[in-house]
């Protein structure tokens, strides 16, 4: 059983992700945070998306849309996001959950060593 307990890794994992969603979406996070247990690895990328982006979703029309385009999104971003904790952290890990949370801009992603 592998954890990650080196401010090292989890620094270059923000870095990482943060790169990896400016060049997928266009949108460099204000900020990525990443949290580790034993068994269990947590990012979270805050305002992940554009001030556009985040006034189209206070409508229910726009809302909508935002959540198909973000089913689509983090379906395709889910691999590269997971390959970029696995090479982090130099073990194998399953993502649990990924999440963009319209109102706040931010996306939470979950994972659990193998």
């Amino acid at each position: 059983m592998a954890a990650v307990d080196s401010q090292e890794q989890y620094a270059d994992l923000a870095q990482a992700l943060q790169e990896f969603w400016e060049a997928y979406t266009g949108v460099r996070p204000a900020r990525v945070r990443v949290a580790a247990g034993a068994r269990a690895i947590a990012v979270w990328l805050e305002k992940a998306i554009s001030p556009a982006e985040q006034q189209m979703a206070s409508t229910q029309a726009g809302s909508e849309i935002l959540q198909e385009l973000e089913k689509r999104i983090l379906e395709q971003a889910k691999p590269h996001i997971q390959q970029l904790v696995d090479e982090a952290i130099q073990h194998k890990s399953i993502l649990a959950e990924v999440h963009l949370d319209l109102a706040t801009g931010n996306v939470l992603g979950f994972f659990q060593l193998e």
